[in-house]
Order: C-alpha cells, then sequence, then structure tokens
C-alpha cells in the first residue's frame, strides 16, 4: 500500500478500486450473451454511457449492444408485469451522451413525451413494475418523479 497523507491514500484506493471495477465490468460486457434481459442489457448500456468519457473499450461495445436494442427502443421485461419493458430513457436517460446515438430523435421524443404524459394530478409518477408492498411503491413512487424531472429537465422540457 502506498504510504502518504490519508487522503492521497484514499484517492489512490479511489482510482485502484475503480480501475479494477471497470476492467471486470468492460469484460464481463465483452462476453455479454444474447441471453441476457432488457434490463441487464439496460444496465450495461448505462454502464458503458458512463464509462465512455474514461475507457475506448467502453464505445466500441456501446454500439455492439445498441445493436440488440429494436429499433423503437422498447424491450419487455422477462417476468415483468404486463407492459413493463425497458424503454429509450431507460437506456439512455440523458442528452449529450453518447447512448443517445442509438435511437433516432424521433423515438427519443416520443419517449420525452411518454415520460412528460405520465405526470399524474398530484404532480409525480407512478413504475410500471410491481412493489413489493404499498409502502415500497410509495418509496418508489418518489425515485420515478425525481428521474423524470431530472430527465426531463436536461432534456430543457421544464
Amino acid at each position: 500500500m502506498r504510504t502518504g497523507s490519508p487522503h492521497t491514500t484514499r484517492r489512490w484506493l479511489r482510482t485502484k478500486w475503480l480501475a479494477r471495477a471497470t476492467d471486470y465490468s468492460l469484460g464481463e460486457i465483452e462476453d455479454f450473451g444474447e441471453d441476457r434481459g432488457a434490463m441487464e442489457l439496460a444496465f450495461a448500456v448505462r454502464f458503458l454511457d458512463a464509462a465512455s468519457d474514461r475507457d475506448s473499450r467502453a464505445q466500441p461495445l456501446l454500439e455492439r449492444l445498441g445493436e440488440r436494442i429494436p429499433a423503437d427502443g422498447v424491450m419487455a421485461v422477462t417476468g415483468g408485469i404486463e407492459g413493463e419493458a425497458m424503454r429509450p430513457l431507460d437506456f439512455a436517460p440523458y442528452p449529450d451522451r453518447p447512448a443517445r446515438e442509438l435511437f433516432s430523435a424521433e423515438v427519443l421524443r416520443a419517449d420525452l413525451e411518454r415520460l412528460a404524459d405520465g405526470q399524474r394530478e398530484d404532480g409525480g409518477w407512478e413504475v410500471d413494475f410491481r412493489s413489493y408492498s404499498p409502502a415500497g411503491a410509495f418509496e418508489w413512487r418518489g425515485h420515478a418523479t425525481v428521474r423524470a424531472v431530472t430527465i426531463l429537465k436536461r432534456d430543457g422540457l421544464l
């Protein structure tokens, strides 16, 4: 282990940990099988989108995984409730990021409209998956609301 100030040591450990975690994740994604479901694909795409700024291996993998996403960007969640799906904004929530290039402007516009139209009378958004309890559904509703507002704001729609 390195010696030095606690701040320097923490930064070194954080950097080393991140490099190892990134290498591991990229390796797993390189071997990403056809049997992986919509949720795994969406989170792999999101990881690659974030890693593309720091690792040259991420962009080609992002493009490769993007080929698995249907043109409309909607993939049903295996084992989910009826209508549960990963949608374009689940794969690529933020503008000016590489993952957004996986979708046409029309597909993104339609999904942004769908998201905006999902706002309920009380100002919040619902989730499209079953929660384990009414309290859990309430908690996830808060998460869905913050997520929707963040995406719509970053896209200049709020």
